[in-house]
C-alpha cells in the first residue's frame, strides 16, 4: 500500500510538472537532478569490480537493474552497501526556473523523467505551496498572482529554497554527531563494521548497528614517519596493505571495531572507532554482563 502511495504521488508529481510547464515555460518553478559524471561514478564501478560485479551506468533504470542484481549468497547486507556507494555519486537535486535551463536539461535522473516537481506536500514545503499556485492559474480555477509572473522572482525563490534545504541538512547531520557523541559517552561498544573506502594508512568503515561512519588509522599518529608502519593504497583493487604484507584490508571486508569517545581539552569531544580483533564468546558475556560494554 505504501508503495503505490509512492508511485501515485511521483506520477502526480510529474503530471503536475508537465501542466505548469506547458502554460508557464519562463516561470515555473521544478525540481531537477543532473546526470553524473562518468567520473563520478568511478569509485562504485571499481569497488563492484573487487566482487566480479560489472554496473551498467548508461542511464538510471540501467543502473537500478545492476544495483537489483548485486547480490552475494553469504553477504546479505552487501546489496545495501553498494546502494550506499551509489548514493554518494549523484549530484544534490534541486530546484530550478524552468526559464533558467533548457528542456533537455530540466531532467531528474534519480527518477528517470523529464520533468518533475514538488506538489504533493504542501502543508511541510513552501516549494508546494507555490506549484499549487500556477497549477491553480494553469487549470483557471484562480489568477496568478503578479509576483508569480516573473521569473528572476521565481530563480529567487528557488535559490532560496535550496540554501535553506543545504542549512537544514547541515542542521540535521551535526544534530545526529551530538547525539551519537552523547550516546557514546562513557561506554565502550565493540561492534561489527563494514570497509566502505579505503585510503592511505586507513579505511572508512559503516557500522550498521548504530548507522555510524568514520574513519579508522591503521598507523599511529607516533608512527606515520615509520616506512615499516605504513600501508600501501591500490585504487585499483580498492585495498590497503601493510608495508610487510602481513595484513591485507578490502572495500566491503567485515571488521570489529572499538567505538568510545574521547575528550578534548578544554570541552570538547570526538567519536574514535579503532580495529580490534573479534570478540570470543567469553568477551560477549561479559559485554551482556557490563552495560557500558554493548
Amino acid at each position: 500500500a505504501n508503495q503505490m502511495v509512492e508511485e501515485m504521488m511521483l506520477l502526480a508529481n510529474i503530471a503536475v510538472a508537465g501542466k505548469i510547464l506547458q502554460h508557464y515555460p519562463v516561470w515555473s518553478l521544478l525540481r531537477r537532478h543532473q546526470v553524473p559524471t562518468p567520473q563520478m561514478f568511478e569509485p562504485l564501478l571499481k569497488a563492484a569490480a573487487v566482487v566480479g560485479m560489472d554496473l551498467d551506468i548508461t542511464s538510471s533504470r540501467s543502473l537500478a537493474d545492476s544495483l537489483d542484481k548485486c547480490v552475494l549468497p553469504h553477504d546479505p547486507y552487501f546489496n545495501n552497501m553498494i546502494r550506499i556507494l551509489a548514493t554518494r555519486c549523484m549530484t544534490q537535486a534541486q530546484y530550478i526556473c524552468s526559464g533558467e535551463v533548457t528542456v533537455p536539461e530540466m531532467h531528474h535522473y534519480g527518477l528517470a523523467a523529464p520533468l518533475y516537481t514538488h506538489f504533493t506536500s504542501p502543508i511541510r514545503r513552501y516549494a508546494d505551496v507555490v506549484v499549487h499556485r500556477l497549477l491553480a492559474a494553469a487549470i483557471g480555477i484562480a489568477r496568478l498572482p503578479q509576483q508569480l509572473t516573473e521569473k528572476a522572482l521565481i530563480k529567487d525563490v528557488a535559490d532560496n529554497i535550496n540554501y535553506r534545504h543545504r542549512n537544514a541538512q547541515m542542521a540535521g547531520r551535526a544534530s545526529i554527531e551530538l547525539y551519537t557523541l552523547i550516546f557514546f559517552k562513557d561506554r565502550t561498544v565493540v561492534t561489527d563494521a563494514r570497509i566502505v573506502k579505503v585510503r592511505a594508512n586507513a579505511v572508512v568503515v559503516f557500522v550498521p548497528k548504530y548507522g555510524i561512519e568514520g574513519v579508522v588509522w591503521l598507523t599511529q599518529k607516533k608512527d606515520r614517519e615509520d616506512p615499516t608502519k605504513q600501508f600501501n593504497l591500490d585504487m585499483e583493487k580498492q585495498k590497503v596493505v601493510s608495508a610487510d604484507g602481513s595484513r591485507t584490508f578490502t572495500i566491503f571486508d567485515k571488521v570489529w571495531v572499538s567505538i568510545a569517545v574521547e575528550t578534548l581539552p578544554p570541552h570538547g569531544m570526538r567519536l574514535v572507532i579503532s580495529l580490534v580483533d573479534e570478540p570470543t564468546p567469553e568477551d560477549v558475556e561479559i559485554a551482556e554482563a557490563d552495560p557500558k560494554i554493548l
